[in-house]
């Protein structure tokens, strides 16, 4: 008989790139995407909206000359992609990782070169029209949303489109001239595009990698967990299943009142801890309540409680029952808190508040109440976005600990304006 019911594997794996595409109005975060990539993106976002201007600038210089030779209406996809640029660098300055800016780009490059022949006047262009140096950007952008393979299809088609655009505009074409710059311009951006997929894919193998090692980690602490709670089974069988066979083996005569008493205890040990395993032992939400105090003791001098709700439903009613699993997983995130509130808040009081009541029954809670819990401090605070990767308080104790039993967490910090870290289960509830 297994007395340790297995868990589900925790890790932190970030979210495939179909789901990115499918949400293309979504921002994206650390969490999903995993920190490195997330930075990348983040990096390549900035980038791309500085390489913008900068053409945008450049392409001032000519459009003197291009309006004899294209209409002006054309010029609507270049004031467009000002625009994007601006767009991908507003969201970078809010560290905000979205992709149908991104992907923009290279919407507009392409119906700026199909409509070029309709844009031309009929005089040869001086020179190369504005869109050409944005073909190569739109083709980055290409990589950083897709793929390397689509990236390499765009800039291959959209340069064979431009070619022969300009052959057709231009008054006496050079054939070999035009094959080697489309040629020539092919292989460069061939080559851009395959070191700008080369970091991506490191990004994604640095996050696959740290992934790795926080499931690695939490095998071991659970392993580590899992010998303790057998030896403590061993104890509780040695001191009662033992003790009642003794008694029952040196006692004269007929079965004891006493041995039966023994043995009824021995067999509700067992019980007690089968269910506990296969976590269907529960405990009531005032007790809950007792476990934290006991559990923040040791900061008593600095936690002062806001408020606290000891009775969910009205006197006279049934007491709501929560699994002991999750009381522990809550009691656990409530302690880390406020143990990274004294270590790292700079302020020498931690505010504490916990709620709750009846809401209607979800499908992780179906006795219909919910608890929501609250630690806050006026501290220097921090930038959630930019937590170092190596603290797994934040992440396993906390986010972890308390998603695993249904529960969901949200950290509100500013550099300067404090930290608050609201806890609440189950996660389906509506208060």
């Amino acid at each position: 008989m297994s007395h340790v019911a297995p868990r589900s594997p925790l890790a932190y794996r970030k979210v495939p790139a179909r789901r990115r595409r499918t949400s293309l109005l979504v921002p994206a975060s650390p969490h999903e995407l995993g920190m490195n990539s997330y930075r990348i993106l983040l990096l390549a976002n900035i980038c791309h909206g500085l390489v913008a201007v900068a053409l945008f600038l450049e392409s001032l210089t000519i459009l003197e000359d291009q309006l004899r030779s294209f209409e002006r209406w054309h010029l609507v996809f270049l004031v467009a992609l000002l625009l994007n640029a601006c767009v991908l660098l507003l969201q970078s300055v809010r560290h905000r990782v979205r992709t149908w800016p991104v992907l923009v780009a290279p919407v507009l490059v392409a119906l700026a070169v199909v409509t070029l022949p309709l844009a031309w006047t009929g005089e040869a262009p001086p020179q190369d029209p504005w869109v050409e140096p944005f073909i190569l950007l739109a083709a980055c952008a290409t990589v950083v949303v897709w793929s390397l393979e689509l990236a390499v299809a765009y800039l291959t088609s959209v340069t064979v489109l431009y070619v022969l655009v300009m052959v057709r505009t231009a008054a006496v074409p050079d054939i070999m001239d035009v094959l080697f710059d489309a040629t020539s311009r092919i292989a460069f951006g061939v080559v851009l595009v395959v070191l700008i997929s080369f970091v991506l894919r490191g990004g994604k193998n640095a996050d696959q990698v740290y992934a790795d090692a926080i499931a690695q980690e939490l095998q071991l602490t659970r392993s580590r967990s899992q010998a303790e709670e057998q030896e403590r089974l061993d104890r509780l069988i040695h001191d009662n299943v033992m003790a009642a066979l003794l008694d029952a083996g040196r006692a004269p005569g007929p079965v004891q009142r006493r041995t039966r008493e023994l043995a009824q205890r021995a067999l509700d040990v067992l019980v007690f801890e089968e269910r506990r395993a296969q976590g269907k032992d529960t405990t009531m939400v005032h007790t809950l309540l007792d476990d934290l105090l006991e559990s923040l003791s040791p900061w008593r001098n600095r936690v002062r409680f806001n408020s606290i709700t000891p009775y969910i439903r009205p006197p006279g009613e049934p007491r709501p029952l929560i699994p002991v699993e999750t009381a522990q997983a809550l009691v656990q995130a409530i302690t880390e808190a406020v143990s990274n509130s004294a270590r790292h808040s700079g302020t020498e009081v931690t505010f504490v508040t916990m709620d709750g009541g009846a809401c209607p029954p979800t499908a992780i809670n179906p006795e219909g109440f919910y608890l929501r819990f609250q630690v806050v401090d006026r501290g220097r605070g921090f930038q959630p976005r930019s937590i170092d990767s190596r603290r797994l308080g934040v992440r396993v104790s906390i986010l972890g600990s308390v998603r695993q039993v249904g529960g969901d967490v949200e950290v509100d910090s500013a550099p300067g304006r404090g930290t608050s870290v609201t806890i609440l289960w189950p996660r389906d509830a509506r208060p």
